[in-house]
């Protein structure tokens, strides 16, 4: 069970390279080896490999090599998109980009069999004045090409405009489910402080950014705010943010 990805913020690919063949070569099990999105494993079961349905889907929608990279992420979310499924409220993505792991939830959690509905919020476009960085396929035609993506889903409904303001246009009353993933702090906050009043109990948020050193500045502001409401975030190593809203449970 080997999978090797891309990795990010290396200032020497070769030396990296052979660092990593040497781990390989110098422990027990080196064909049960994971090495990408800045993450080294080995001797783990790594059962989302080895997970049909979601292999095919990852296929299927990852078109680019950070796509794939992110593997290990993206598992996490159909996880809890699951897990979320079953509980009231609906579904959010702040940042939806492309759709790609939006794409990837559907297919991994029959949601259009459910009620409830799937809100993307994005700009879809990038100006000189965003605090985040621009994205390759940021243009004044992916909002189109998005909507395209899904109109087969009429409970997926793709909201173009900066966030928090985009959510006077649509928004749900109840969130079981938010993926939040903005690469900024401001924006990010100013989501939550909307997100987080409408949460149902047992409501999942996972933040992308939380834990990576490069946007440090989003987890200085949000823990501050979780801890308002009583939450707080667990860092997992793939630097995504867990939040599970226990706060109607006690």
């Amino acid at each position: 069970m080997f999978f090797s990805g891309g990795n990010f913020n290396i200032t020497n690919i070769t030396l990296f390279r052979q660092c990593v063949e040497g781990i390989r070569k110098s422990i027990t099990t080196p064909d049960h080896f994971f090495c990408s999105d800045n993450m080294i494993t080995w001797n783990k079961n790594l059962s989302f490999l080895q997970n049909d349905k979601f292999l095919e889907s990852m296929r299927k929608h990852s078109n680019t090599n950070i796509e794939l990279a992110i593997i290990w992420r993206t598992y996490i979310l159909c996880y809890f998109a699951n897990y979320a499924k079953r509980l009231r409220g609906d579904f959010v993505e702040v940042g939806a980009y492309k759709g790609n792991t939006a794409s990837i939830i559907l297919d991994n959690t029959g949601l259009e069999k459910t009620e409830k509905r799937y809100y993307l919020y994005d700009t879809f476009e990038h100006s000189d004045i965003d605090l985040n960085h621009i994205l390759p396929e940021h243009s004044n035609i992916l909002y189109d090409q998005v909507r395209s993506r899904f109109e087969r889903f009429d409970f997926v409904k793709v909201i173009q405009g900066y966030v928090p303001e985009s959510f006077s246009r649509d928004f749900p009353e109840k969130i079981a489910f938010a993926h939040v993933d903005l690469n900024q702090a401001p924006a990010e906050v100013g989501a939550l402080r909307r997100i987080i009043p409408v949460l149902s109990p047992g409501a999942v948020i996972i933040l992308d950014d939380y834990g990576w050193w490069v946007y440090h500045e989003q987890k200085e502001a949000e823990d501050p705010l979780f801890a308002e409401y009583g939450l707080a975030v667990l860092e997992l190593p793939t630097g995504q943010g867990l939040v599970l809203n226990h706060r109607d449970f006690f």
